[in-house]
């Protein structure tokens, strides 16, 4: 007879994340792109942050912690370590399990073992094609499904790195191999070029929390993260967008400093020309706050007044 799961021995848990709400702890997340988009460069980033306690874009800072990172593209030596270093990380927090003798099966007991011994917050693996034959649906499920029970048990968020196809599919299923991975896997990030400069990440899917923001960084000068951005999946993936588009918050600052500048407006006229101008009703509270915008109750209504 198999063994039986009581359900009232089951305790209720909750979903929590290690960059709310991009990546979600105890959970597999997959971070995809075109091959030249950053998306290594990326994953060193919020690596470098999350060993240092920095705060990530929109996210309240967390302790720092250890990660693990297994990278089959790039030299740990002569690429990986040196961004690193200019990103500001910790390397006494950065472990790696060994593959000099063979490529790591993401099958393996040592992944379990290696988070646990270390109290890993993020397991790092880059990219996902080199690591699993991504058009064996057999095998993605089971592989899926395993790391999902390790990231379950240990609370570690697994991220998982992986190419673009050049397919003219649906924008959210244009991952390399199985549609498989895109339903399995609970958080979704894609990221893609603007232009030379300017690089994207649009949070295709969530199944947790709300969809986050589209936020974007820089590589000109080393890396630098800009803010949120203004762009759909559909427009990121085909290029169909102009870099002045973009930053979500500085133009809702803007705008704001604008309808304002002559004194208090109803909080209604501010919504109306805000939805006008494709703000969004979130991007202006969050705005509003950071300018120090006050509301003010009047027997007619509330009225948004800036201090000089």
């Amino acid at each position: 007879m198999s063994d039986i799961i009581h359900w009232e021995e089951i305790a209720t848990g909750k979903m929590t994340a290690l960059w709310h709400p991009y990546i979600l702890a105890g959970a597999v997340n997959l971070l995809q792109g075109d091959s030249t988009a950053g998306k290594s460069y990326l994953s060193q980033a919020i690596i470098a942050a999350l060993t240092t306690g920095q705060a990530l874009p929109g996210a309240e800072p967390l302790p720092p912690c250890n990660v693990i990172i297994q990278n089959a593209e790039n030299s740990y030596s002569h690429v990986i370590k040196p961004r690193l270093e200019m990103l500001g990380a910790d390397f006494t927090r950065i472990k790696s399990i060994d593959e000099s003798d063979k490529r790591l099966s993401l099958m393996s007991q040592s992944i379990e073992e290696t988070i646990v011994k270390y109290e890993a917050k993020l397991f790092c693996v880059d990219p996902i094609q080199a690591y699993m034959n991504m058009y064996k649906l057999e095998t993605v499920r089971e592989t899926l499904v395993s790391l999902g029970q390790i990231a379950g048990r240990t609370g570690c968020a697994i991220l998982l790195i992986g190419h673009l196809t050049k397919s003219q599919t649906k924008a959210q299923y244009r991952g390399l191999g199985s549609q498989d991975i895109f339903n399995a896997i609970p958080s979704v990030l894609n990221l893609g070029k603007v232009d030379d400069d300017v690089r994207v990440i649009v949070h295709n899917k969530s199944n947790f929390f709300e969809v986050g923001s589209p936020i974007a960084f820089t590589l000109k000068d080393g890396f630098n993260w800009i803010g949120e951005y203004d762009i759909t999946l559909d427009e990121l993936l085909s290029g169909d967008i102009s870099p002045k588009r973009g930053r979500h918050r500085e133009r809702a600052k803007e705008f704001l400093e604008t309808i304002l500048q002559s004194g208090e407006v109803s909080s209604d006229e501010v919504y109306t020309q805000a939805e006008a101008a494709g703000i969004s009703r979130r991007t202006l509270e969050r705005a509003k706050s950071e300018l120090g915008i006050r509301s003010i109750q009047f027997a007619g209504g509330w009225v948004w007044t800036i201090d000089e």
